[in-house]
């Protein structure tokens, strides 16, 4: 057992449920062809499969001067607005 990172960084559509506020729970739409929510998918799986995740976001748009919107996929919060 040991640390491992899985970073990807991807272009295409994403930024399910845009309408969410900095500071508001993003739960996801769903959708089975909604990158954001296989991400989010991903995430669920590898903590059900006994991993301890630490760090899971997804940044969009991150060479923005202010570093983008951050959907922080374990609390479910997001730091940004669309």
């Amino acid at each position: 057992m040991g640390t491992f990172l899985v970073h990807i960084k991807a272009v295409g559509n994403h930024g399910c449920q845009r309408e969410v506020k900095s500071g508001e729970a993003v739960i996801g739409c769903e959708k089975p062809h909604c990158t954001d929510c296989m991400v989010r998918e991903l995430v669920r799986r590898l903590k059900r499969s006994g991993a301890e995740v630490s760090i899971a976001n997804i940044t969009h748009w991150p060479e923005q001067e202010d570093g983008g919107i951050v959907d922080n996929l374990l609390t479910g919060i997001r730091k940004g607005s669309f």
